[in-house]
């Protein structure tokens, strides 16, 4: 499951990484030889998102998402366990909803065939991809609660 997680945020860097490499050339090419490469804002544009959905799921499996730490250093006892399952409600649902919108819209524009402006891509396939890293981010959350909630039970026992 690690391993999952793990490609995706490989493919979010690589991902980042030829969106740097072709702002460089749309800025290089701008400047010097007066010619921008064509589409490159709705590249980055779509290549952001990507960025961003297929990055959150390894960042909910090591919940290494923005948090208070104080709260995590504090000596809570059982309300800790009560925050890890309001915490892994909110993330779930959100999530999932998401998930499901993106999912939906992605079967929609498959039907409609809506293209981009300049390079007339299709938009479907980049939303089926962030859907994907969505529902990955789903099956992240419940495999970082179930991995949470044992510790945290196991904690409580040895005290």
């Amino acid at each position: 499951m690690n391993k999952i997680f793990d490609y995706s945020a490989i493919a979010s860097g690589i991902i980042l990484l030829l969106l740097s490499v072709l702002t460089f050339c749309d800025v290089f090419g701008r400047r010097f030889l007066n010619s921008p490469v064509t589409g490159t804002i709705e590249l980055v544009e779509i290549g952001m998102a990507l960025v961003a959905f297929l990055a959150m799921p390894r960042a909910f499996f090591l919940n290494a998402n923005v948090s208070a730490d104080f709260i995590n250093n504090l000596n809570l006892g059982r309300f800790k366990t009560y925050l890890i399952i309001l915490k892994f409600i909110l993330m779930i649902i959100i999530m999932s909803l998401m998930a499901y919108a993106t999912t939906k819209t992605s079967i929609k524009f498959m039907g409609n065939e809506r293209v981009t402006l300049d390079l007339e891509l299709y938009f479907y396939p980049f939303y089926f991809i962030s859907s994907l890293g969505m529902w990955l981010s789903v099956l992240a959350i419940i495999v970082w609660f179930i991995k949470a909630l044992t510790e945290t039970t196991t904690k409580l026992r040895d005290i």
